[in-house]
């Protein structure tokens, strides 16, 4: 008799995925001035556009 294989996708779960992203960022900002600090985070991708948060 054949036993079934059980295959298992590994998911990173949501927390696991925030750590790395959390790392990433830590690691691209270690050493920056206050001015590189605000170019990066300027170039930097919002999840929404800026009309919908900047004020007038």
């Amino acid at each position: 008799m054949k036993t079934k294989e059980i295959t298992k996708q590994e998911e990173k779960t949501l927390v696991e995925q925030m750590r790395e992203i959390r790392d990433k960022v830590n690691l691209d900002i270690k050493d920056l001035t206050a001015a590189e600090l605000k170019a990066y985070f300027d170039k930097q991708e919002t999840l929404h556009p800026k009309r919908f948060w900047k004020k007038d």
